[in-house]
């Protein structure tokens, strides 16, 4: 029987400080919660820095959005508040409060300016990639000539650095232009797998589910374990 794959997804997105730094625990005493407590310079924590990413409204306009950074870094890595970082990581969403936070290191984070940049250059840029269990397929716009656009509900997991648990949230991901042919659908169904790639748009108003604009994606086929 196959393995199913990892569900995790990640995100590329340049995001700005809203908020100082808080320690949550070290690599040692991950039962301590440590806030605001100063480390030694070598040592490894879990920080959380509230930031804001800007997406973009269905009219094209920025949107700005709360997005809680989860950094496993030294004291040297910290984040300085009001300065606009690139960072890579896990993305995960609390079905429950919306919440949503990207995890990074400081081997994935790089400083982008000291000033915010234009939030009309940032809009709707950030990329999500990722493995998603398909949970719901819709179908929209059909008309006679043929035309439709495809859209997905998939399952992916992550880990709460603050909870410490793993958790399971549903990303919508909606095709536009870029859904596949007929031919092409037999394969994508409730409980298959598929990589997606898109930029994040923005939420959902009634779920708080993120939306999700596809531009590349593929059908995973699971081999048997040897």
């Amino acid at each position: 029987m196959a393995s199913p794959p990892d569900l995790t997804a990640t995100i590329n997105a340049i995001l700005t400080t809203t908020s100082d730094l808080i320690t949550l625990f070290d690599l040692f005493h991950p039962q301590t919660m440590l806030l605001r407590l100063r480390l030694p310079a070598n040592s490894i924590a879990w920080h959380k820095t509230n930031t804001q990413l800007i997406l973009k409204s269905v009219d094209g306009q920025p949107l700005v959005y709360p997005l809680k950074a989860y950094g496993f870094l030294t004291a040297e890595d910290k984040f300085i508040r009001q300065w606009t970082y690139n960072i890579h990581g896990a993305i995960g969403q609390d079905e429950e409060s919306s919440d949503v936070f990207i995890k990074h290191s400081s081997l994935s984070q790089s400083l982008v300016a000291t000033a915010p940049p234009q939030q009309h250059d940032l809009a709707g840029k950030a990329m999500i990639s990722g493995i998603g269990k398909v949970v719901k397929v819709n179908i929209d716009n059909l008309n006679e000539d043929g035309e439709w656009h495809l859209t997905l509900y998939a399952e992916h997991e992550a880990f709460d650095p603050e909870g410490r648990a793993k958790i399971q949230f549903v990303i919508i991901y909606q095709f536009g232009n870029f859904s596949p042919e007929l031919c092409e659908m037999k394969a994508i169904e409730i409980e298959s797998f598929m990589y997606f790639q898109g930029l994040f748009l923005r939420q959902d108003v009634e779920t708080k589910r993120l939306i999700v604009q596809v531009v590349c994606h593929t059908v995973v086929q699971l081999l048997p374990d040897t």
